[in-house]
């Protein structure tokens, strides 16, 4: 049975981005593919199949949840969580193996505490305030992580809050001393990685990736820096035209009459709305602000202007400049990758 809406993956367009980053890196580097949010929405399992395939040492997630759905696909790489846990997930974590982001010595202790082997990463603060210790803690802190020997000091991170185009200059000054920090630290424990490029650092601060980049969004097709680089966009959301109409000058649309046709136009019915995500504030080339509307998807290559709002489970788009549109066509629409329903089904090509 046809489907009414769906996401399509293209897994060509992320093996080739992911094979664009390992090309960037030199000899010794290694690459993090971050899986976080199911991959950005595009199946961390899959995704996950693919880095490692392209030559991806670690898999980075964000939550201790996140890592127990990844690892039930088994994937051939270590999986680091990279926010800390709570202590009381220490004896589950450490059970299962996973390679543990972590800040505080409460952590530390709990960790300790389970008796087994832990590799650790030790994550420095440089401006984000989320996590992290405060750089002039991290000789000593790295000495109350040996004072455990159960836990190994396996990195040395940070993430920087760094914005392309908006503070070049303090991220260059932070990248620096976080290298200092780090080649300190690895003096101690040579076989510590050091990695703080995500990204967007990856493309504009090519002199500090370090011993490892952490990269998510190029993975996914997305560049956030102004930088250009040669991405595929592996991501398509399609809903399906369920009902078409002819709609007067001055006739009303939607609830309460909030929309008033400007001109006659031809309005078909998509079997898509917000409870799929469709208006969270998408990060797409499909969207633009202009006079007459917000958003738009794609039929047969022109424009497909929403019109009106979207409801729960549908939206109207304006088809007059596709003459051949038909009930069953499937309009591209946009939506921000990470807000897309986990309903949806996710076909991969």
């Amino acid at each position: 049975m046809d489907k009414l809406k769906w996401i399509q993956i293209d897994r060509s367009a992320i093996r080739h981005n992911l094979r664009w980053v390992r090309g960037r890196l030199a000899p010794g580097v290694r690459l993090m593919a971050v899986v976080k949010a199911d991959a950005y929405g595009h199946g961390a399992p899959e995704v996950a199949r693919l880095a490692v395939e392209i030559g991806s040492s670690h898999l980075g997630v964000l939550t201790l949840d996140e890592a127990f759905r990844l690892r039930e696909s088994r994937p051939r790489a270590p999986i680091v969580v990279l926010s800390p846990i709570l202590p009381s997930q220490a004896e589950d974590a450490a059970r299962a193996g996973f390679e543990l982001t972590v800040d505080s010595p409460r952590l530390l202790d709990a960790l300790a505490r389970t008796g087994r082997r832990v590799r650790v990463h030790v994550d420095v603060d440089f401006g984000l305030r989320r996590w992290g210790i405060e750089p002039e803690r991290l000789p000593s802190f790295l000495r109350s992580v040996r004072r455990r020997p159960k836990l190994t000091v396996a990195g040395v991170s940070t993430h920087f809050d760094y914005v392309p185009g908006k503070n070049a200059v303090e991220a260059e000054g932070k990248l620096r001393r976080f290298h200092e920090l780090a080649e300190a630290a690895k003096r101690e424990f040579p076989e510590a990685i050091c990695h703080a490029a995500n990204s967007s650092v990856l493309l504009d601060f090519p002199h500090w990736r370090m011993d490892m980049v952490r990269v998510g969004n190029f993975i996914y097709g997305i560049n956030p820096t102004k930088t250009p680089a040669p991405l595929q966009s592996p991501w398509s959301f399609f809903a399906r035209i369920i009902s078409i109409h002819r709609v007067s000058k001055g006739q009303s649309i939607g609830y309460a009459s909030a929309y008033i046709a400007s001109s006659s136009m031809t309005v078909a019915t998509l079997a898509a709305g917000y409870a799929d995500g469709l208006t969270m504030q998408p990060l797409s080339h499909l969207i633009g602000l202009g006079r007459r509307h917000r958003f738009w998807g794609m039929l047969r290559g022109k424009e497909t202007p929403f019109v009106g709002a979207a409801s729960i489970s549908h939206v109207l788009v304006d088809v007059s400049r596709v003459p051949s549109a038909k009930v069953g066509d499937a309009v591209a629409l946009p939506i921000r990758r990470t807000a897309a329903s986990l309903r949806l089904p996710r076909i991969y090509l």
